[in-house]
Parts: structure tokens; sequence; C-alpha cells
């Protein structure tokens, strides 16, 4: 492990965490970090071993950097990723900020004093006195023209002072907790369990050999015909914003939106998307390094659920209904498969867990169990403790501050799982712990403080877990063990990239906010009005039932004597944790079982539909392959999937550079691209 590495990862997650909100919101090109496989990393490292790395080595052999510094530079630049995007840190200005803006504009809002129930260190210190400095400024901007305000003196921090004293101390909690929870599992799945880990394979086959500037993979004919094929591809489709009179796009997406008549179930379950797919070939080459199970499960999932999903509308059932912290029944089935999951990866690997859990409170441990695991269990140990604490202190009660970290922490469990074994980037999610929480006791056992602090924390710290650190740095952990980077070494370095994000990214991103003005549309805007909209309307629920004055004094151990559980919702989480279970069993005990538990992080949403037909391709060209060219063909083909995901990497980071440029010639938005 050499300080090369650590000091090139440290600058990259410095130079993400400066840049990623200065590129979202202020040059507006697209999302630096759109899913858990950035281009702005897995670009800029084909970019660089093609053609920067190969130059230093002919410089001096000594100067080109070896395939360890690199790992340890990926890992490192992922925690940057993680942290300054939509991972954590750009939800929590316009939560915290926004409501006072809604505030204002929705006079419901104001006759139910919704901003009053929450503790005021949760939101912006906004008063009539500082209106115009802290919350006009923030809509509107203070920038004019090319000029930009002043970083110390027209930001106004003493007002930020409080909420950012509250919250930052919640969020390195959260950060160290998952990030120790990363090095725990990480011998589990990568030498016991022995999961796939495609995004990391691919990495790594690129990755210099020893006493090389490249990769093996770099000396292969088919990488070269699969990276080059897609890089036209890409190339073609960008020139097209520009000469669109002098070239031909390749229709990337395909259209069977004609035979919907014929599917009015599918349709009635809201499947439109997945009859006008769009082609990701990155997703159709990791699809061929992964169980077959698993990418037939992620291709046919989306139209099975759908179809139910519209069967059951036709009787009046709606799985799906209100915003993402409404009560409703489809979080409960994500809720009850990620339960099943996790009680699955749980008890596969009990010996393990339980060996280092005792080492690390002191006691022997039948196993012999590395230094650096023991310091991470304690590590969870401790942020998890004080992050109930510190949920405790400002006014959540312990039973359900303990509750509410339990399911959080299970959702980066299983999202993190979710992308060792499917490589499956796009990973959204529709698990709200203070949603789960409500329905399983009800508003009127809750209280309408209790309710308004668990929707703010799952608006600020769980907006799209699919981008938080645990995820990113399994990657990362993966590749460097791979490359022989030793983990423990690594683990102080990992800590401190965490830090360094928030440091630099959190500030920033108030700041380009106050220069700029927020953002007009985007996620974290939009879940900025959910917690108190979700609050207005079941103070008026309590209120109707003459049971508002009672909600509003309940606490401690009698949350649990009122509970009215939503009994829809409760059958449907029961239903899933089967379901997941009797899969998981199924594909350990059949031999050509079909079907893998994983698809209930996925199910119906978003990300299924987007991601569903490529799996279903990628499932299709590895049987093909397999049946007709047997083993010695299979491996003949995994470098030009390789060089799929290399050319689909370098094309789209290209545009995101030649966008750069633009702006800071002309200070004009550049054209996005999204293929």
């Amino acid at each position: 492990m050499t300080i090369r590495g650590v000091i090139l990862g440290l600058l990259g997650a410095a130079f993400v965490s400066a840049v990623c909100y200065f590129n979202d919101e202020v040059i507006r090109q697209g999302m630096l970090v759109p899913h858990l496989m950035p281009v702005v990393v897995y670009g800029s490292l084909v970019l660089f071993l093609l053609l920067l790395n190969p130059l230093l080595r002919r410089l001096r052999p000594g100067l080109a950097l070896g395939r360890g510094e690199l790992a340890i530079a990926i890992c490192l630049v992922l925690i940057g990723c993680s942290i300054a995007s939509w991972g954590l840190v750009q939800f929590l200005p316009t939560s915290t900020m926004m409501p006072h803006y809604y505030n204002k504009v929705n006079p419901g809002w104001g006759a139910q004093h919704v901003l009053e129930t929450a503790p005021s260190q949760m939101l912006v210190h906004v008063t009539e006195e500082n209106e115009d400095a802290v919350l006009n400024t923030y809509m509107s901007g203070m920038s004019e023209g090319k000029s930009h305000i002043n970083f110390l003196h027209d930001v106004p921090w003493r007002a930020w002072a409080p909420t950012l004293a509250f919250w930052v101390p919640l969020m390195i909690c959260l950060l160290l907790a998952t990030s120790a929870l990363a090095i725990v599992f990480h011998r589990q799945w990568v030498r016991h369990e022995q999961l796939p880990y495609p995004i990391s394979v691919f990495a790594h086959a690129l990755l210099p050999e020893p006493g090389m500037a490249q990769g093996g993979v770099f000396r292969q004919r088919a990488f070269w015909v699969g990276g080059l094929f897609l890089f036209a591809i890409h190339m073609n489709n960008y020139f097209c914003q520009f000469w669109p009179n002098a070239l031909i796009p390749v229709r990337l997406w395909l259209d069977f939106s004609p035979l919907s008549s014929l599917m009015p179930t599918i349709m009635r379950g809201q499947g439109g998307m997945l009859l006008r797919p769009t082609l990701y070939f990155a997703v159709i080459a990791l699809a061929y390094f992964i169980p077959s199970d698993i990418s037939f499960s992620m291709g046919t999932i989306p139209f099975i659920f759908c179809y139910l999903q519209g069967w059951l509308a036709g009787y009046g059932i709606m799985l799906r209904q209100g915003d993402h912290l409404s009560v409703k029944i489809e979080s409960f089935l994500f809720t009850g498969g990620y339960f099943g999951i996790l009680i699955m990866l749980l008890y596969t690997g009990r010996h393990y867990y339980l060996n280092v859990f005792r080492r690390s409170v002191g006691l022997r441990s039948q196993d012999e169990i590395e230094p650096h695991v023991v310091w991470a269990m304690r590590i969870f140990l401790a942020a998890t403790i004080a992050f109930v604490v510190q949920l405790t202190i400002a006014g959540l009660d312990w039973q359900l501050s303990l509750f509410y970290t339990c399911i959080a922490l299970m959702i980066f469990i299983v999202v993190s799982r979710t992308i060792a074994e499917t490589g499956a980037f796009h990973i959204g999610s529709e698990i709200f712990p203070g949603a789960i929480i409500m329905g399983v006791f009800g508003a009127a056992a809750l209280g309408p403080k209790s309710i308004i602090m668990m929707f703010l924390l799952s608006a600020v710290l769980l907006g799209a877990p699919g981008w938080s650190s645990m995820p990113f740095l399994v990657q990362g952990l993966k590749l460097a063990d791979m490359s022989d980077v030793r983990i423990g070494r690594l683990a102080k370095w990992v800590f401190i990239a965490l830090g360094l994000s928030l440091l630099i990214s959190l500030p920033l991103t108030i700041y380009w906010q106050y220069d700029q003005g927020v953002p007009n549309a985007n996620w974290p805007r939009s879940l900025s009005a959910f917690p108190f909209e979700n609050l207005v309307k079941l103070k008026h629920q309590l209120a109707a039932q003459g049971s508002l004055a009672d909600a509003e004094q309940v606490s401690g151990w009698g949350h649990f004597a009122a509970m009215r559980p939503t009994g829809s919702c409760i059958l449907a989480f029961f239903l899933a944790v089967g379901v997941a279970l009797g899969l998981g069993f199924a594909r350990l005990r059949f031999r050509n079982w079909p079907f893998h538990p994983v698809v209930f992080v996925f199910l119906g949403g978003h990300q299924a539909k987007m991601m569903g037909v490529s799996f279903l391709i990628g499932w299709l060209v590895k049987g093909i392959v397999n049946k007709y060219g047997g083993a010695r063909v299979y491996q003949a083909a995994k470098p030009f999937m390789i060089g799929l995901l290399a050319g689909e990497m370098t094309a789209r980071l290209i545009p995101m550079l030649v966008g750069s440029i633009i702006y800071l010639l002309t200070g004009q938005s550049p054209r996005q691209y999204f293929g």
C-alpha cells in the first residue's frame, strides 16, 4: 500500500466532493454521480489507462501507477461520490430550508402549525427579522451575471449553525456505522460466499498487471471490438445533437407500445415503461458475469409484478398510492422482501458474524478474526448507539429511535448486498422508515412530533439509499482485495475520506444554493415537502377522529399500548417475508430454480422497469453462449463484455468533459446527453 494511491484517492474524493453540486445544478449537464457505477470514476480509469499510464511508464517505469495504487484510489474516490451526491449531502439543505417556503405558500401548513411541531434544531432558524437574508436569498440566489457571492460573508452561516450542529453528528454516526459494517461483511461476502461483484471484476480486469501499464484485457481483440463498437454508437448519437442534419442517430430503445392493447392488465399495473425499454449495454454486459437465475429474475419479475398490480387494481386494491412517505401496501412488500433477504444473509454468515461480535466485546471466538474486523465491529456498535442516543436526546423516544435505526441499517445492508450480487447499479428504495413505523403503530399511537421527526430523518438520511456510502464502499473493498491491498491498512483512510468529503461537499452545496438559488425541480426538493404535507393530512385525520390531543401526549411504552397497525400493510409484509424466504430456500434446494429473492429490492419499481429488459437480454446472451459454445467460448467472450463496459463508461464521460469546457468558455449550460 503506497502513499501515491492514498494521495490520489483523497484528491479524487475531494475533487468529486467539490464539483458534484456545481456539475449537477450549476452547469446542469446531468448528475455527476447518476448511480452506483459513476462514469466520472470508471470512465476516468479507462482514459487514464489508455492515455496517461503508458506515457508515464515510457518516461520512467516507476512513474506508472500499479494495480494496488489504482484500487486504493478508486475505493476512496467512490466514497466521495457517495457523500456529495444524492447519497447524503444534497438532501440536507433543501429538507431543512424548503419547509419554511412551503409554509408561506400553503395556508394549511400554518393553520396546523406543522413547523412548530418539529424540533427547532431540525430546521434552519428562520425568523421575520432574518427571513430575507436566510430564506429569500436561498430561493432566488444572490449572484449577478458572472460574479459569485462571497463564501464567508454572504452565506448566513449563523442561521445554519444550530441545524448543522444537529445533523452533522447524526450523519457522521451513520457514515461510521455503515462503513464499519461494510468492513465486517467484506470477508464473509468475498471469501466465504464468493459473491460475483461484477462491477469490481470489470474494474479489476482493467488494472495494470505487474510490470505493465495496463491490464491484460487491453491486449485482447474482443475487448477493442466491444469497446469501439459501443463508443462509436454513443459518440455518433452525441454528435447528432450538434449536427442533426448530417448524422443519423442510432436508436437505443425498443418500442412495443402497439402491443399495449393486448396487455391491459400490465398497463393497468403501471407497466407501460416495460413496453418501451432502453437498451443499457452496461447492464447486458454485467448480466454476463452474474448467475443466470439473478439476471432472469431481474428481467421477468417487473412484468410479473406489474401484472399482479394491475390484477389487484381491477378489484380496487391499490398497491401504490400517495407519495413516498405515505403508508401504502407496496412499501410493506418491499420491506418484507428486504427483511427476508436480511434474515437469509445473516443466517448464512451466522457463525462468522457471531465470532466477530464475541471478539469485539472481549470474548473468545472459535475462529481467528482479523483485528481490523474486530475494530470495525466496535466502531459499528459505538456509532449505532450514539445515533440512537442523539435521536433520543432530540425528543424521539428511545424505543422508536432503536426501531428506526434498525430499519435504516436493514436498507443499507440489503442495497449493498444487491450491488455485490447483481451489479444492478440503479437501485431505488420504496422504504422510508418513518412511513413503515407509522403503518405498524398507527398515527394515533405515535403522535405528531414523533411522526415529523422520523419523516425528516427519512428525507435527509434516506432520500436515496441507492447512492449511499455503504454500497459504494463494498465495491471498493472488493477491488482492493482483488488487487492484494490489505483491508486493515486501507480502513483508516476510508474513514478519513468520509470526513474529508463531508467537510468539503456540505458547505459548498449550501454556498452554491445561495449563489444560484435552490433548483426548481429535482428529487431533493420534491422530497422536502412530503414530511409536512403528510403531517397536515394526519393532523386533520386525528382531529376528525377526536384523538389528536391524546396522540400528542403518548410517549415511551405507551406507543405500543396504543398500537393500531394497518392490517393490509402488515399482511403484505409477512407475505413478502414468506415469499422471499421461500425463494431463497427453493434456490438452495432445486438445481434449476429460476428466481432469486433479490427481486424484492426492485419488484415493479422505476429502476426495475428501466433495467429489466436489458437484464433479460443479458441472460439470453449468456444462455446461448453457454449452450452452443461451452465454457471455452464463454471465457473468450468475457473481454468483449468488458469492452462494452469500458466503451460505455468512456463515451458517457466525454460529453461531461466537453460540457464542462463549454461552460467555462461561454458560461452557458451545455446540452445534456442521455444516450
